[in-house]
C-alpha cells in the first residue's frame, strides 16, 4: 500500500519547468534558494513505498478536508517564516493545521531578525505566530527551527517546546557528508559568489573576485531571472560594481548563471573552486557540491545557520570585512562541519521519529534511497540560465525590457491589491470578531439582567401573597379586637348594673 504525503513545495524536484514558465508562475517562490531545502526534504521523505505531492505554496483552511481525505501526512518546510511580509501566509497555514487531523510536522522555520537578534520588527506580528505555534504543537512534538536565534525568540513568546535542526538542506546527501579544503586557492580558479540583493554589500570582494578569479555570479532571486530573460532593472540605481545592471560585465559576457532546478545546481557549484555571499543556500549548494564557501552574515539567518551547522563565515560589520578573495578563503575551515555533521544529522533524524515518520538514510530504506538516487540521474533537467538578449540589438533589449517591467507592475498591482484586500478582509473579520464578542457580552448581560428581574418578580410576587396573609390575619386580628372591646365595654358595665339593683328598693319590703 502506497503512502502519500503533501508537503509544502513550490515544485518537487522533478516537476521540471523552462525558465519563463518558471518566472511567470514564481516557481522560486521569489528565491531558488526554495529549490535547495525542498529538494533535500522531498528526498528525505520520500521512502520505500512513498509519493511526495507538492502544494506549490497554495495553503488555505478550506483545503483541510481534501488532504484529510487523500493524504496520509502533511510535511511543512520553512525558511524565514517568522517576517512581517511571510504574516498572511504564516496565518493561512495556521488555519489550515488547525483543521488538519493527519500526522504533520513543521520542518525548520526561521525568525528574520538582525544581528544581534532583537525581535523588535516582529511585535505586531506576535499573535499570528503564536497561532502558528500553538497549530503546529497541536500536532507535533515541537517546533523545529533552523538556529538558536529563532529558538530564543519562540522562547521569548512562551514556547517551550523547540528544538534545533538547522536546516533540512544540509541532510540531502545524508549523515555522511564532508567538504575537504585544499590549502590554497590559485589565482584565476573558477569561483562562485552570491548577492543579498535587498541589501548589496561586498564590492570589494566583488571586485577582486572579478579582477583576479574566473568568477561567476550565481543569480537567485526572481527579479534576478527576469534581468537574465527579458532585461528587465528590478534594482534601479545599485553600485555599478554589482552585478545588478544589465550592463554589468557577468550579464554583458553572459557568465551570470541562474538555476531553476536544485541537483544541476549542485552539480555547477561541485565545478567550483571556492564559493561566497551573503545567501545562505547560494553558500549551502557550494557545501552540498563539496565545494569550500564562507558565509557573508549580515542577519540572524545567515549566522544562526551558519553557526549550528559549523559552516564557515564571517560577520558583516563595514571595518573588518574581508577585502580579497584571498583573506576570506583564509577563513574557509569546515574541521567543525565535517566533525559534527553527523551528530546534528542525528537530532534531525530523532525528531522526524519522535513525529512518527522515516527518512530515506534510516536502515532499512537502501532500496528506496538507490530508486531515488536513479531517478535524479534520470531527470532531463532545465539548462542553466544565462543572458538571453546579449545577442539583441539595443532596440530589441529595451523593447522586451519595458514589455516585461510593464507586466512585472501589472503583478505587483494585482498582489498589492490582493494584499490590500486581504488587510481589509482580516479588519473586517476582527471587527465582526469584536462585534459578536460584544453581542455575546451583551446577550450574557441581557440574560443575567432576565435572571434578576425573574428573582424580583418571584420575590413580588411572594411578598403579594405574604401581605395578603398578613391582611387576612390583619383583619382577623382587627375582629378580634373588636369583639374583645366590646366584651370589655360589656364587663365594665356590670359592676353598675349590680350597683343600681343593691341600691333600688325593692318593692317587697
Amino acid at each position: 500500500m502506497t503512502t502519500r504525503y503533501l508537503m509544502r513545495l513550490g515544485k518537487t524536484p522533478f516537476d521540471v519547468v523552462d525558465a519563463f514558465h518558471t518566472l511567470d508562475r514564481n516557481l522560486l517562490g521569489t528565491n531558488s534558494g526554495n529549490l535547495i531545502y525542498g529538494a533535500a526534504a522531498h528526498k528525505l521523505f520520500s521512502t520505500r513505498d512513498t509519493e511526495v505531492d507538492a502544494n506549490y505554496y497554495r495553503i488555505t483552511a478550506k483545503m483541510a478536508d481534501a488532504v484529510n481525505d487523500e493524504y496520509d501526512g502533511f510535511i511543512l518546510p520553512l525558511a524565514n517564516a517568522f517576517r512581517p511580509e511571510f504574516e498572511g501566509q504564516l496565518l493561512r497555514t495556521a488555519e489550515f493545521l488547525e483543521r488538519l487531523k493527519i500526522p504533520f510536522l513543521m520542518l525548520s522555520g526561521g525568525a528574520q531578525l538582525p544581528l544581534d537578534g532583537d525581535p523588535a520588527a516582529l511585535k505586531a506580528m506576535e499573535p499570528t505566530v503564536k497561532r502558528f505555534a500553538r497549530a503546529v504543537l497541536n500536532g507535533s512534538s515541537a517546533l523545529s527551527v533552523r538556529g538558536e536565534k529563532t529558538a530564543d525568540y519562540l522562547r521569548s513568546l512562551g514556547f517551550h517546546d523547540v528544538v534545533v535542526v538547522g536546516c533540512p538542506s544540509l541532510a540531502l546527501h545524508g549523515p555522511g557528508h564532508r567538504v575537504e579544503v585544499p590549502g590554497t586557492l590559485e589565482r584565476g580558479a573558477q569561483i562562485a559568489y552570491n548577492l543579498e540583493t535587498k541589501d548589496p554589500f561586498g564590492q570589494d570582494l566583488i571586485e577582486d573576485a572579478e579582477r583576479r578569479y574566473r568568477s561567476t555570479y550565481m543569480a537567485q532571486e526572481h527579479g534576478s531571472l527576469g534581468l537574465m530573460l527579458w532585461a528587465t532593472d528590478p534594482y534601479a540605481g545599485s553600485d555599478p560594481r554589482l552585478p545588478l545592471d544589465r550592463n554589468h560585465p557577468q550579464f554583458t559576457s553572459a557568465r551570470a548563471e541562474m538555476f531553476i532546478d536544485a541537483y544541476p545546481w549542485i552539480e555547477r557549484m561541485s565545478q567550483m573552486k571556492f564559493s561566497f555571499g551573503a545567501r545562505a543556500h547560494g553558500n549551502i549548494a557550494a557545501v552540498l557540491g563539496g565545494t569550500p564557501s564562507v558565509m557573508l552574515a549580515h542577519d540572524s539567518r545567515t549566522l544562526e545557520l551558519a553557526q549550528h551547522h559549523g559552516i564557515p563565515y564571517v560577520i558583516r560589520d563595514g571595518e573588518h570585512d574581508p577585502r580579497s578573495v584571498e583573506e576570506l578563503y583564509a577563513h574557509a575551515d569546515f574541521t567543525e562541519f565535517n566533525r559534527g555533521h553527523a551528530e546534528r544529522f542525528g537530532i534531525l533524524s530523532d525528531f522526524i521519529h519522535d513525529n512518527g515518520f522515516q527518512h530515506i538514510y534510516d536502515p532499512g530504506q537502501e532500496a528506496a534511497l538507490a530508486a531515488y538516487e536513479r531517478r535524479i540521474e534520470g531527470t532531463s533537467f532545465q539548462p542553466v540560465v544565462r543572458p538571453t538578449w546579449t545577442a539583441e540589438s539595443p532596440e530589441a533589449t529595451q523593447r522586451h525590457a519595458v514589455l516585461q517591467d510593464r507586466d512585472v507592475r501589472r503583478k505587483q498591482a494585482q498582489s498589492a491589491i490582493r494584499r490590500e484586500a486581504t488587510k481589509r478582509q482580516k479588519a473586517t473579520q476582527e471587527q465582526l470578531s469584536q462585534l459578536s464578542r460584544r453581542l455575546d457580552e451583551a446577550e450574557r448581560t441581557l440574560e443575567a439582567a432576565q435572571r434578576r428581574a425573574d428573582a424580583a418578580e418571584q420575590r413580588a410576587i411572594r411578598a403579594e401573597v405574604q401581605v395578603a396573609r398578613l391582611d387576612k390575619r390583619l383583619v382577623t386580628l382587627s375582629r378580634l379586637t373588636d369583639e374583645a372591646t366590646d366584651r370589655s365595654q360589656r364587663a365594665m358595665r356590670i359592676p353598675t348594673r349590680l350597683k343600681d339593683a343593691v341600691s333600688r328598693p325593692r318593692k317587697d319590703r
